[in-house]
C-alpha cells in the first residue's frame, strides 16, 4: 500500500489497516488518530511530527522507523518491534507498550508518563532527558540504555532490570 492510499482512504474515513505494507512510506505530520495499524509493517518508514493517538499498533513493524516528535497517546504497541526507531521528543504518554522491542531506540527528551513497559525490551536505548513519571516499567530490561535526566518519579521498577549504577540509587 502507498503512503498516499493510505491517507485517501483514512481521510475518506476507513480506519482498518491492518497487516499493510507501509516500508519507506513518508507519512509526516498528518492526523491518523485511532488507525487500525496492528501487524502492519513500517520499516524505515518516516512518521515524524504524526498524530497516532489511540492507534493500535500491536505487533507492528517499526523497524529503524522515525517517530520524531510523533504523538501516540494511548496507542497500543503490545509486541510492537521498534529496533533503533527514531521517537525523539514523541508524546508515548499512557502508551500500551508491554513486550515490545526498543532495543537501541532513540528516546531521547520522550514523554512516556503513565506508559505501560511491563517486559519491554529497552536494552542500550537512548532514554535521556525522557519522562518516565508513573510508568510501569515491571520486569524491564534497560540493560545499558543512556538514563541521564530521566524522571523517574512515582516509576514502578519491580523487577526491571537497571544498568548497575541505577540499580543502586533506585533501591
Amino acid at each position: 500500500m502507498e503512503a498516499a492510499q493510505l491517507l485517501e482512504q483514512y481521510s475518506n474515513g476507513k480506519r482498518c489497516f491492518e497487516r499493510a505494507d507501509l516500508r519507506e512510506a513518508h507519512i509526516v505530520n498528518v492526523d491518523l488518530s485511532s488507525a487500525y495499524l496492528s501487524y502492519a509493517d513500517l520499516t524505515w518508514a518516516c512518521v515524524s511530527y504524526t498524530c497516532l493517538d489511540g492507534a493500535d499498533l500491536q505487533g507492528a513493524m517499526l523497524w529503524r522507523t522515525r517517530l520524531e516528535a510523533a504523538s501516540l497517546k494511548s496507542a497500543s504497541l503490545q509486541r510492537a518491534l521498534l529496533l533503533r526507531s527514531y521517537l525523539l521528543r514523541a508524546d508515548l504518554s499512557k502508551a500500551q507498550l508491554q513486550e515490545a522491542d526498543l532495543r537501541m531506540s532513540d528516546l531521547r527528551h520522550a514523554d512516556l508518563r503513565g506508559a505501560n513497559l511491563q517486559g519491554a525490551k529497552l536494552c542500550f536505548a537512548d532514554l535521556r532527558g525522557a519522562s518516565l513519571r508513573g510508568a510501569n516499567l515491571q520486569g524491564t530490561d534497560l540493560t545499558g540504555a543512556r538514563l541521564a535526566d530521566v524522571d523517574w518519579c512515582d516509576a514502578q521498577l519491580e523487577s526491571a532490570i537497571l544498568p548497575p549504577p541505577l540499580m543502586l540509587t533506585a533501591v
